[in-house]
Order: C-alpha cells, then sequence, then structure tokens
C-alpha cells in the first residue's frame, strides 16, 4: 500500500515574508494622481441612503455578544457611508472655519508649489542652501504653525469625535439582521 509519490514543484521563489513597501506604493499611487480613483473605489460600495437611515430597522441589542456582532457587521457593511458621514463633518468643520480654510489652502498651494516643476528654487538661510529635504521640512513646520494657529487640533478632535459617535450610535442600534446575507458570509446565527 506505501506507494512514492512524486510532486513536481516548478522551481521559483517562495517567500512569506509581507511585503513591507505595501504603504510606500500606495503613497506612490497618490502621488501619481491615483488617490481619486482610490476614494472613488471605496465610495463605489456605499449602501442606499435609505436603508442607512431606516428607522425601523433601528432596535437595541438584546444581549453584548449581539451587539458585538451587529457592530461589526454594520460597519463592514456600510464602510463607504461611514467615510462620507466623516467626510461630510470635514467640509462642514472646513466651510464653518474660514481661518482653517485659508491655512489648509495655504498649505496645499505650498506644497504644490514645492513638488511642481524643476528644482530651481535654491533658498538660502544666511550662506547655507536649504536642500530639497530641508525645503520640505520647513514647509511642514509653516504648515503646522498655520493649522496650529488656525485652531485645527479642536477641529480635529470635534470631527473624530463626531464621526465615533455617530458611527458607534448607527453601528450599536442598526438592526443587523435585517441586512442581505452576503454569499461569502454565515448568516448571524442567535446564540441561545
Amino acid at each position: 500500500m506505501s506507494e512514492n509519490v512524486n510532486i513536481d514543484i516548478p522551481a521559483g521563489e517562495m517567500n512569506a515574508t509581507v511585503d513591507k513597501r505595501g504603504l510606500q506604493k500606495l503613497l506612490q499611487n497618490i502621488r501619481n494622481g491615483a488617490g481619486p480613483a482610490l476614494v472613488m473605489g471605496a465610495l463605489s460600495t456605499r449602501r442606499p441612503w435609505t436603508q442607512f437611515v431606516a428607522t425601523e430597522n433601528f432596535k437595541p441589542p438584546a444581549s453584548l455578544p449581539r451587539l458585538t456582532r451587529r457592530f461589526y457587521r454594520n460597519v463592514e457593511y456600510f464602510q463607504a457611508n461611514y467615510l462620507i458621514v466623516f467626510l461630510g463633518l470635514f467640509a462642514y468643520c472646513l466651510i464653518t472655519s474660514p481661518l482653517l480654510l485659508i491655512a489648509m489652502v495655504a498649505s496645499f498651494f505650498g506644497y504644490r508649489k514645492l513638488t511642481s516643476g524643476p528644482n530651481t528654487l535654491k533658498p538660502k538661510i544666511g550662506n547655507w542652501e536649504l536642500s530639497k529635504t530641508q525645503q520640505y521640512g520647513v514647509a511642514a513646520g509653516c504648515s503646522m504653525a498655520l493649522c496650529w494657529l488656525a485652531g485645527a487640533g479642536a477641529v480635529l478632535f470635534w470631527v473624530l469625535g463626531a464621526t465615533v459617535t455617530v458611527v458607534a450610535l448607527h453601528a450599536s442600534f442598526f438592526d443587523a439582521e435585517t441586512l442581505p446575507v452576503a454569499e461569502d458570509q454565515f448568516p448571524i446565527i442567535e446564540q441561545v
């Protein structure tokens, strides 16, 4: 009964390590103009707003295990809607805080000036010429100072706090059992 079985494995590279350049690749794609495509790809999974705000589906969870399952399922299912809520709150903060809007626009155009065109600008401080990296450092420092003066810290905490509150309340109280079951997921099974 014991037979020798030979399996041919093609010569190749077997590497089980994680590619550490994934973030660098993502940032390079964004620099090359793929940022809007990435956002549009994420937003393409948006669920209908009528389903998102259907008040008849808001019910308190029966137990703590149901709450955690409901929360994770809703966050996964309504991920793009939650992103739009965040972007809406961020836009609201920019519109209602003109000084912060001016600081963001100034920072954007400063970095745009640094990254576009040939590297002909060679600013000097005394007799010391700034390299491109040092120019980026100065621009970052100026941007942070502008944002601090405009109150970006308070706005950031307000936007993040409001987003977390809205997402947590919606994901906790929206009844996930009314959502359609995807083919690659198991239906939610009630624990007894």
